[in-house]
């Protein structure tokens, strides 16, 4: 893992951002709630269904690395021995806390250095991933909108950019438009020749036919995490309805994603409390409690699982390596 050293202390000093950024969203947060609204709202909890909260968000997890397999089967990447690959998965996870988690693309660095696969041929998964999760939450927020009958504006523009982000990443005049240009910048003239390997596994992931299925993929593990944010409103004592808390999480986390804010902190709280507060009609001291422990099971829990999953990759791709 030695030739991964630099991304890792890139990856620390991220996280350490990030730490400090979410700490002070947080304080922000428990101001504008009223510290002692705040604090009774959460002695509400009722933590015995919180094993169950993380397990479903858990499995949520489990079915998108069923799509980042189906993706690498698709660009015929030999997979690595099954824990290292759960493992590079996992790490991933770490990179939620990075703008539209993007960073995930430390996967593609794992795998180069695993099993040799050119970073520009598995680069491409990580943007299909990113496509489709768009896609899976834009079709539970629709659900939600046009049950309740609120407003799908934000979700139907949000699709918009996933359409024309789809379009873009599959055209082959910007391509070679990409490439031209990338050869007359001296410094980075080096990527050049990979942008018609990354462009050629763009096109393969998102074709109709492997969009769609990864888009059911997606939608399936997004209604697991979205019954995990239900159970949060249920854990304290709460009665939204299922379909109203699907709306407000969704346009919430792709307000966070358009932010393109680090793990979309500041934007995805706001969204969240404020939609509590106007759509359900919750104080400001239970919207705020109710925020953070949304957040903490479905953005930490994941950057968690990443620092987890980092720590497993040291030791059994560096016992290998040795």
């Amino acid at each position: 893992m030695s030739s991964g050293s630099g991304v890792l202390e890139s990856l620390r000093r991220n996280f350490l951002l990030a730490l400090a950024l979410g700490a002070g969203v947080y304080l922000v947060l428990a101001v504008l709630s009223g510290v002692d609204e705040l604090r009774s709202a959460l002695a509400a909890l009722d933590w015995g269904l919180i094993p169950l909260i993380l397990g479903l968000v858990t499995l949520s997890y489990l079915v998108r690395y069923a799509r980042w397999r189906y993706y690498l089967r698709m660009l015929k990447v030999p997979a690595p021995d099954r824990r290292v690959d759960l493992a590079i998965f996992a790490a991933g996870l770490s990179m939620t806390i990075s703008p539209g988690k993007l960073g995930e693309v430390l996967k593609s660095v794992f795998l180069r250095q695993t099993v040799g696969a050119p970073v520009a041929r598995t680069a491409p998964a990580v943007f299909a991933e990113r496509a489709t999760d768009g896609t899976g939450m834009i079709a539970w927020g629709l659900m939600g909108a046009l049950a309740f009958q609120f407003g799908p504006g934000l979700l139907l523009a949000f699709a918009g950019l996933t359409a024309a982000g789809v379009a873009v990443l599959r055209s082959r005049r910007l391509s070679l438009a990409a490439e031209r240009l990338l050869r007359n910048l001296p410094l980075l003239r080096r990527l050049a020749p990979h942008v018609g390997e990354f462009h050629g596994s763009s096109n393969r992931l998102l074709a109709p036919a492997p969009l769609a299925v990864a888009s059911f993929i997606s939608f399936a593990g997004w209604g697991f995490e979205i019954l995990a944010v239900y159970l949060c409103a249920v854990a304290l004592g709460l009665q939204i309805p299922f379909l109203e808390m699907t709306f407000i999480f969704a346009v919430a986390s792709i307000a966070g994603s358009l932010s393109m804010l680090p793990g979309g902190l500041g934007a995805a709280e706001a969204g969240i409390a404020g939609l509590l507060h106007t759509i359900s009609g919750l104080a400001a001291g239970v919207a705020g409690a109710l925020t953070l422990i949304i957040r903490l099971v479905t953005l930490w829990f994941a950057v968690l699982l990443g620092v987890l999953g980092l720590c497993a990759l040291r030791i059994w791709v560096g016992q290998k390596n040795s």
